[in-house]
């Protein structure tokens, strides 16, 4: 990750993932309306049959913040922004009309703008792509055993779908 951030690109796309992550999780209310408005849009997925419930399905996400030495962390973080991206930007409209520190208000309303472009999108999208390519990898180099010869076999796998993703210039 460290070596990620130094493209302008993908600091500045961190920086209003962090960004969205300290204002909707800046107090209990705003972390409350989040899991409320999940909740309904849960709620009127499975009355439109869109949503089947099973043991295991349809689990409750939250948001954490990423950290750089956490195996998968970001992974975790960018997938969960995408499942909650309608309660998200619910809340950060809340925010910006009801918030009573003025600092915030303009702070969700230029995150809720920045988030909703395209360029987000894609980044968002090619940055879970690129992690869940190497995640598995991430994760086996952060275990304990550090079982070398599965690391290397990861680690030509991971190399391999990173060079056909940019072969197909995605």
């Amino acid at each position: 990750m460290a070596l990620a951030k130094k493209h302008s690109d993908v600091d500045d796309f961190f920086c209003i993932v962090t960004n969205v992550l300290n204002i909707v999780g800046a107090s209990f209310k705003r972390m409350d309306l989040l899991r409320e408005h999940q909740a309904e849009k849960l709620e009127e997925l499975l009355k439109s049959g869109e949503v089947h419930t099973r043991r295991g399905l349809n689990k409750k996400c939250g948001l954490q913040r990423p950290g750089d030495t956490r195996c998968g962390s970001h992974y975790k973080t960018l997938d969960n922004l995408i499942v909650l991206f309608s309660s998200i930007i619910h809340v950060l409209e809340f925010t910006s009309r009801e918030c009573p520190n003025y600092a915030d208000r303009i702070v969700a309303e230029r995150l809720m703008g920045k988030i909703k472009e395209v360029d987000f999108a894609f980044m968002l999208h090619l940055m879970l792509k690129v992690l869940t390519m190497t995640n598995e990898l991430n994760c086996a180099l952060q275990r304990m055993d550090k079982d070398i010869v599965n690391a290397m076999g990861l680690f030509t796998l991971t190399k391999q779908r990173l060079q056909t993703m940019k072969n197909s210039e995605y």
